[in-house]
């Protein structure tokens, strides 16, 4: 499915996620790197599944590296809202790498590890950054996406230089695959200066933020910046409904 963006922009790959792909002019440029910084609240982690599965609606194969969240709340979760993804996993399009699990396999009680499947067991104590590494290195013969549940935890865990390097790796191997990568990051829960790295570092960047207007809470996205784009000047209103996130297209007067 071919975009372009005022008609001299080349190429774009939808997001999936529709109005952000108008506001956008159709997408964003191949082997872009998003880093998605929400607030608690503020559904970041939604937009992630609906960019997952808009992959798989653009015929890309899609890998989904969770190390915040067990991956079978995730497959519960995008299964809720009718995306039928069982059927992808199984053919290999979406592929679930767990790095959540492995971090408590020597606390969980044994009915919760032992119906471990053989490669599963493998991953157990497996260093997360290394197993990061290998999935966005792995070779893959189609056009594909990814998205990295999150950065935070890596954060949390491991000094700001190795993240930064890790997520070079990412956007090289993006820029050389042709690849759109969405890597999620909470807001608020780092140093400024540590949030500026990333954002320097990656493509893309959109903020997801909470605003109590009157008795209604308000959800807007801010794109900051985009690679190679001019972006929208102004934050857009999204709501949360059972199809996923849903942008408002058009402006509103204040």
């Amino acid at each position: 499915m071919d975009y372009s963006f005022d008609g001299s922009g080349g190429y774009r790959i939808p997001t999936g996620i529709n109005g952000l792909d108008v506001q956008l002019g159709g997408g964003v440029p191949p082997g872009t790197t998003i880093l998605a910084l929400g607030e608690p609240g503020a559904n970041s982690e939604m937009f992630a599944q609906q960019f997952a599965y808009g992959g798989i609606l653009n015929n890309e194969d899609v890998y989904y590296f969770s190390s915040e969240h067990p991956v079978s709340e995730i497959i519960e979760e995008m299964e809720n809202h009718k995306w039928e993804i069982i059927k992808h996993i199984e053919s290999g399009n979406l592929e679930f790498i767990d790095a959540y699990g492995p971090r408590f396999y020597n606390v969980l009680p044994k009915e919760f590890t032992s119906n471990l499947s053989a490669k599963d067991f493998l991953k157990k104590g497996t260093d997360s950054i290394n197993m990061l590494k290998a999935t966005v290195t792995l070779k893959r013969e189609n056009k594909y996406r990814g998205v990295i549940d999150s950065i935070s935890y890596f954060l949390r865990t491991y000094n700001l230089n190795s993240v930064v390097e890790a997520i070079e790796i990412v956007s090289s191997v993006g820029k050389a695959t042709g690849a759109v990568q969405l890597i999620l990051m909470t807001s608020g829960m780092h140093d400024p200066i540590t949030e500026n790295n990333l954002k320097h570092i990656c493509d893309g960047v959109i903020e997801f933020r909470l605003r109590e207007r009157g008795s209604e809470i308000e959800r807007t996205i801010l794109i900051r910046k985009m690679r190679g784009m001019i972006v929208p000047n102004r934050t857009i209103s999204y709501v949360i409904t059972n199809k996923g996130i849903e942008l408002e297209t058009t402006t509103r007067v204040l």
